[in-house]
């Protein structure tokens, strides 16, 4: 770092007090920051700031604040994308550099943000601006040159931009979803742009996985598609009624966005260019959402791919539907044999058909909608089995209404399933449900009635009164800790069972993995 350089720093923050997100480890960088980096930093003047990134669960936050103590005068902005996981942390590190230099411009953005940003901006002043949903990077790109230029627009028309008027009123203006066919191809480099992070990466990956490190694989996360089947249709303050109990994600104005093949192709080029040949896919149920491209994709393979030997060819992983297994088996064989992709994430969740249904996990339409979901899931893990593939399995521990009955059943599947198969684990992902904000499970924390109605749905209850007794506190916070949600969840939510007895089931969950020397988590 030049002594005199001045920055923009893009911050992945450390969790604020535990480790509950496995998507929040440090194998890989922040996809959503490396894309608004890589947008900003052609529009920046010669001389003029430049762009960093950091990452907190990499080298700890303390680091950070130690640079903003000693260099607060040379950063121009801090953007954050901040979970709910480190929302804590970034408004800690964004008040104290405001309070060092009172100029600097403090951004957020990402999930956590979406869903609280009225409260957020009503609650924090040290947040001087923010970006709602998914497709803002063109709208981030050119608020941020022009801020820093001193010409902002008068009519502050920068999509999915967030700020206050000179009165104090919030204003969230729409995002773009055309700008995702505009996006500039990520510049993975720039993650060593403010301090050293790839080396840590690689070698978490293959302390994490001990296939990425015989196989010598160099994995990347890569945006190929965005959404999910289940976010269309019908919205309740922004969040999906047909979305997963406990999935957070905030879509954007289009629930499903997709480049065509010959992009998508393009993108990943630009990614094996880098030097990378395990390309982790982002997109959510990669054999429903995105089959047309994927299709297309494995249909007309361009010469950089087909001129590798096969053995040379860089392999890919990334989310599955298990009813896109299921109904259609055709896919499997494509995904794996023509896109090479080898390794999948599936939301068993439950382990119950009861579980499942009650978490919105059944599917919502077509050939599967009638099957019981549980068996989806089993004849996907044998799909994958027969084709020598590797599966992580998203397990929820609870969930609206469970009884100790329910919890014993859905640990008796996963015992079987594993004992079975446990060569075709990479990891068991699992915790207790975290009813984080943007989540339906959210809405029953502030909802006690939805709650109530939602669990008689299926004959279980919940303990009204407990909710009401929590309700104003999550209608009105914007900082929250994700322990003290997971304990008023099972308290409210779960009142069959305790925390002890959740606790007892994590612990045999963990000794089953542990058994069989399957990664816990894996931090994707």
């Amino acid at each position: 770092m030049a002594e005199d350089a001045q920055y923009v720093l893009f911050i992945n923050a450390n969790d604020t007090s535990r480790h509950t997100s496995s998507a929040n480890t440090a194998i890989y960088p922040n996809l959503g920051l490396l894309t608004l980096m890589s947008a900003l930093r052609p529009k920046l003047a010669d001389g003029g700031p430049s762009v960093g990134y950091f990452d907190g669960t990499v080298h700890g936050n303390s680091v950070l604040v130690d640079f903003i103590e000693a260099h607060a005068h040379r950063i121009r902005a801090l953007c954050f994308s901040v979970l709910t996981a480190n929302y804590g942390a970034s408004i800690a590190m964004a008040k104290r550099a405001k309070e060092l230099n009172p100029d600097i411009l403090v951004v957020l953005g990402n999930d956590h943000f979406s869903a609280l940003y009225d409260r957020v901006m009503a609650n924090q002043p040290a947040v001087d601006v923010g970006f709602y949903g998914n497709d803002v990077v063109e709208g981030f790109a050119e608020f941020m040159s022009d801020r820093l230029a001193g010409r902002l627009r008068p009519a502050m028309d920068y999509a999915g931009l967030v700020y206050r008027d000179p009165g104090g009123t919030v204003h969230r203006n729409p995002e773009n979803p055309a700008e995702y066919q505009r996006l500039p191809l990520v510049d993975y480099g720039l993650v060593d742009s403010f301090i050293p992070h790839e080396k840590h990466y690689l070698a978490g990956q293959q302390q994490v996985y001990f296939f990425m490190r015989d196989r010598e694989l160099r994995s990347q996360v890569v945006d190929i598609g965005r959404g999910c089947v289940k976010f269309a249709g019908e919205r309740l303050e922004g969040v999906p009624l047909n979305a997963c109990d406990f999935c957070g994600i905030i879509p954007g104005v289009r629930e499903i966005i997709a480049p065509e093949a010959e992009r998508a192709w393009r993108i990943l080029e630009n990614v094996h260019n880098q030097g990378f040949n395990y390309f982790y896919i982002t997109a959510d149920e990669l054999p429903l959402t995105l089959w047309r491209m994927l299709r297309a994709m494995a249909a007309n393979p361009p010469e950089w791919f087909l001129a590798l030997p096969e053995a040379e060819r860089p392999k890919m992983f990334g989310y599955a539907r298990a009813e896109a297994f299921a109904t259609g088996p055709d896919r499997i064989d494509t995904l794996v044999n023509k896109l090479g992709l080898d390794h999948f994430f599936i939301g068993f969740d439950g382990l119950s058909d009861v579980s499942l249904r009650v978490m919105n996990k059944q599917p919502i339409g077509g050939r599967g909608r009638a099957h019981a979901p549980m068996g989806h899931n089993l004849r996907a893990l044998e799909g994958v089995i027969d084709r020598g593939g590797m599966i992580t399995a998203g397990l929820v521990v609870t969930h609206l209404g469970i009884t100790p009955e329910i919890m014993a059943d859905n640990h008796e599947a996963l015992t079987r399933i594993v004992e079975e198969h446990p060569k075709t684990f990479a990891a068991l992902d699992f915790g207790p449900l975290c009813p984080i904000p943007g989540s339906q499970s959210y809405r029953y924390l502030t909802h006690p009635d939805y709650a109530e109605a939602r669990a008689a749905e299926f004959g279980l209850e919940v303990d009204r009164a407990y909710l009401e007794s929590r309700m104003d506190f999550y209608r009105t916070a914007d900082e929250l800790d994700m322990d003290e949600m997971i304990r008023d969840f099972i308290a409210g939510c779960c009142p069959k069972v305790t925390q002890d007895l959740v606790d007892e089931y994590m612990g045999r969950m963990n000794a089953l993995a542990t058994k069989h020397g399957i990664v816990i988590g894996g931090g994707v």
